[in-house]
This record gives structure tokens, C-alpha cells and sequence, in this order.
């Protein structure tokens, strides 16, 4: 998706120096001479990206900065100024906008700050969505990784049909989340969904439980009783670990899916119901089938369409959103304020391999929930098993070393002021004192470095 840049300044040479280097990066671009032309464009345009002259006729850059901002939070602004408006524009910073550049624009610099701009500003975006997810899903189904994103475009297009389908993924991944939502984006969302877990239920009670059963029909029948399937009617089933299902229960699903039929155990009775079937198995069936432990032409009655949810560790992407999701849930249930994790805890989340998966993943929120003593979850508070695969882990993935020479520590109790601080000493020493490099490495534009060495250099006099 192309990005759009709005382009503010009464000066037509700054305005095509801004758009020539910036052009090549596959941006649109939009021009206002005005403030007043400038906020009528960004009422009826989507701009990702502004670069606004501070010194513009009629309204100024200030007011254009704080109208924009009030239209749209996450729009990233950028300040040109003069050498005798810096005052200025540190207060269009204080109102939010994301860097300022002194005139003359130089082009390198421009093009980082711009780059960076466009950067926050798909940030924004994502956590926006992550929020949407949120709130769609009460954190039931969130992910925002590629597999994620075609499950979601996979429920969409099978839900409002009435056709099988067949959940596969390991232990804690999500499968019944997964026929929940296919349930609920259903026609068939006001009936009842009906889960069933096979393996759970002796293999005596199985037939029973899923089809009902006589009075009479064996020891403890004492009545007549409708099965899940009867239940179920107009609705959804959903067949956990099907799997696990006795060859006569198979038998009895694959008449079922056929004719849309079942009879009670003990009864010839035909019963005729109206029930979508959803089955999820965490073995592999084809292999079962090998085995002759599953019927193969009922596997292929339940894989109409097919749905296979890779493990968390596969799809690391979706581990912040689910994270986020559960803490905000049992921030609620434990009436915390619980806000974020620390980024160490987050370090590790993306390392460990949750053998467990989401389900492993939404315990250990729980467990760090439950013990959190202020709004941010510390690595103290995590389960045990986090804390000693992290001491002894070793290794980050794909092999590499652990070099704490690599790492900056910045101790608990630190100001962020401090900690922005430590971090530009370590990366100018990385650099050998290259302040363009150490800049261009931060993200930061040459003259917000510059504003921050005169606060590092007394740091580094009177010590910590």
C-alpha cells in the first residue's frame, strides 16, 4: 500500500526538495501552500506522513501541527524551521509532532526522519489492529502472523456454509477457539453450539452421549435421553480430538454425515436433524487410517475444508497481541491495573518454545498476573519453568551466543531520561564516536542527537 505525504510550505524550492528526495520510494505525494489549504487536504485524504513548514501565511505550522493531531493521533508530523525557530519548534514537539529539521533540509537526514515517521506510523496502525482484535475476539482468536491471517480469511469464506470441516493442530493451539468462531460468523449463530470432547467419554458412553439412547437399551438406561447430535439441532457439534472415536461411533457419524440421519442406541428409530459437524484432532490421521484405527472415508467426509493451526512457537508474531489480550483479561478479573510487560519478559516470551502453546502462553499470564505487585510483569513473577529455561537456555535461537558485552543493563529504578542516555553512550562507543552512524543507528535525526550530547556529557561527569 502506497504511503501519502502531505507536503506543507509556501516555498515552492523546499517543496520540490522534499518530494525529489523523497521520490523512488514508492510515496504519493500531496502539496499545500497554506495552512488553511493544507487542513482542507487532510480532511479528505488519507495522509500517513506530513512535513510542515513552521512559518506558513494566514495559520501557522503550530496551529496546523495541533489541528492534525486532533483529527488524527497516529499521523506522523515533521517540523521545518529555521535556525532562529528552535524555541518553536520544540513546543510543535511537546504537541506532538515526531522530529523537526532545520533549514537548509539536508537530504540524508530527511530521508531517515521520514523513513522512521513511516515506521511509527505502521506501528500505530498494528497496534491498532491489535486492538480491534481485542475487542472483536475478547482475546479468543488473535494473531496477526501470515497462518493467522489466512485462518481468519479461511473462517470467513467457510462459516456461512454448512460444509465439515476439520481442525488440526497440536495440544493448547486453539482449535476450539477456531470452531467457535466459525460457529459465531455462522447462519447458525442464534442455535446452540454443542462441544463434545471424544476422548474424554469411556468408549461405552461415547455412542451414547453423542446419539442418544433408549430406556432400557443397557444397565443404567432408565429413560430415554436425546445425545448431543438431538441437542444440537440447527446448531453446530464440535467433535474434540476425534481421534479418539470407537470404530462403531465412526460408523455411526459417517451414516450421519451422509444422510443427515441417526438412531438412538437401542432403537431403530430414524431421527432426521439439521447439525453442522466441526472436528479437531491434535494426532495425525492419515496415519490412523494406516494403522486402521480411523475410517478413511469418513476422514475425507470431515476434511471438506481443513483448517491446520501451526504452533506458537512457528508463529512468534502473534505472541505480543495474545500476550496483551490475556493480561488485560486477568487484569480485570484480579482488579489490577496490570499495562505492559517488562521488555525482558517480552525478551523471553519470543525465546521460549512453548511446548504448551497458547494455552501454556495464557497460564503463564494468569500465573504472572496473580503474583504482579505493580502495573508492569517482571521476570520474578513468571512460573517457575520460564524462569529457570531462561538461566539455562544459553542460547538464543538459531545458536547464537549470548554476549552480555552486546547488551546494555539498564538498572531497575532508572529514569527514562537516563536510560535514552545510556543507550546513546554505548552506541557512540560502538561507533567510535561517529555521530552521524550513532544517529542513524538510534533512528534519530542529527540535531535531536545533537540536542541530547550537552544532558550526556554532564552524565558522564558527575556519574550515575
Amino acid at each position: 500500500m502506497a504511503r501519502t505525504i502531505l507536503i506543507i510550505d509556501d516555498d515552492a524550492t523546499s517543496r520540490e526538495v522534499v518530494r525529489e528526495s523523497l521520490e523512488g520510494k514508492g510515496f504519493e505525494f500531496l502539496e499545500a501552500t497554506t495552512g488553511e489549504e493544507a487542513l482542507e487536504l487532510f480532511s479528505t485524504h488519507d495522509i500517513d506522513v506530513v512535513t510542515c513548514d513552521i512559518m506558513l501565511p494566514g495559520t501557522d505550522g503550530i496551529e496546523v501541527l495541533r489541528q492534525i493531531k486532533e483529527i488524527k493521533q497516529d499521523t506522523q508530523v515533521i517540523m521545518l524551521t529555521g535556525l532562529n525557530e528552535v524555541d518553536t519548534a520544540v513546543e510543535a514537539m511537546r504537541l506532538g509532532a515526531q522530529d523537526y529539521l532545520t533549514k537548509p533540509i539536508r537530504l540524508k537526514e530527511l530521508r531517515v526522519v521520514v523513513d522512521r515517521a513511516i515506521e511509527q506510523k505502521r506501528l500505530a496502525e498494528e497496534r491498532e489492529e491489535w486492538r480491534r482484535q481485542i475487542a472483536r475476539y475478547s482475546g479468543r482468536l488473535l494473531g496477526k502472523s501470515p497462518a493467522m491471517r489466512r485462518i481468519f480469511h479461511v473462517i470467513e469464506q467457510v462459516a456461512p456454509t454448512r460444509s465439515t470441516v476439520l481442525i488440526t493442530g497440536q495440544t493448547g493451539t486453539g482449535k476450539d477457539q477456531v470452531a467457535q468462531e466459525i460457529h459465531e460468523q455462522s447462519r447458525r449463530n442464534d442455535k446452540p453450539l454443542i462441544k463434545v470432547d471424544c476422548a474424554s467419554l469411556p468408549e461405552s458412553l461415547l455412542e451414547s452421549e453423542l446419539f442418544g439412547h433408549v430406556r432400557g437399551s443397557f444397565t443404567g438406561a432408565i429413560k430415554d435421553r436425546k445425545g448431543r447430535f438431538e441437542l444440537a439441532d440447527g446448531g453446530t457439534i464440535f467433535l474434540n480430538e476425534i481421534g479418539e472415536m470407537s470404530a462403531s461411533a465412526q460408523q455411526r457419524l459417517l451414516r450421519f454425515l451422509q444422510d443427515s440421519e441417526l438412531e438412538r442406541v437401542g432403537s431403530s428409530t430414524t431421527i432426521r436433524v439439521d447439525v453442522r459437524v466441526i472436528a479437531a484432532t491434535n494426532i495425525d490421521l492419515q496415519q490412523s487410517i494406516q494403522e486402521k484405527k480411523f475410517r478413511e472415508d469418513l476422514y475425507y467426509r470431515l476434511k471438506v475444508v481443513q483448517i491446520a493451526i501451526p504452533p506458537l512457537h512457528e508463529r512468534p508474531e502473534d505472541i505480543p497481541i495474545l500476550a496483551q489480550a490475556f493480561l488485560k483479561r486477568y487484569s480485570e478479573e484480579t482488579g489490577k491495573e496490570l499495562r505492559d510487560f517488562a521488555p525482558e519478559v517480552m525478551d523471553l516470551f519470543f525465546n521460549y518454545p512453548w511446548p504448551g502453546n497458547v494455552r501454556e502462553l495464557q497460564h503463564t499470564v494468569e500465573h504472572s498476573a496473580i503474583f504482579a505487585t505493580g502495573p508492569i510483569v517482571t521476570l520474578k513473577e513468571l512460573p517457575e519453568e520460564i524462569i529457570q529455561y531462561r538461566a539455562t537456555a544459553g542460547e538464543k535461537p538459531g545458536g547464537e551466543p549470548f554476549d552480555p558485552s552486546k547488551h546494555i543493563v539498564i538498572p531497575i529504578g532508572s529514569t527514562l531520561e537516563d536510560a535514552e542516555l545510556e543507550i546513546i553512550r554505548r552506541t557512540l562507543e560502538l561507533v567510535d564516536g561517529n555521530k552521524e552512524e550513532a544517529a542513524r543507528i538510534l533512528g534519530l535525526s542529527r540535531s535531536s542527537l545533537y540536542r541530547r550530547l550537552p544532558k550526556l556529557t554532564q552524565m558522564m561527569m558527575t556519574g550515575p
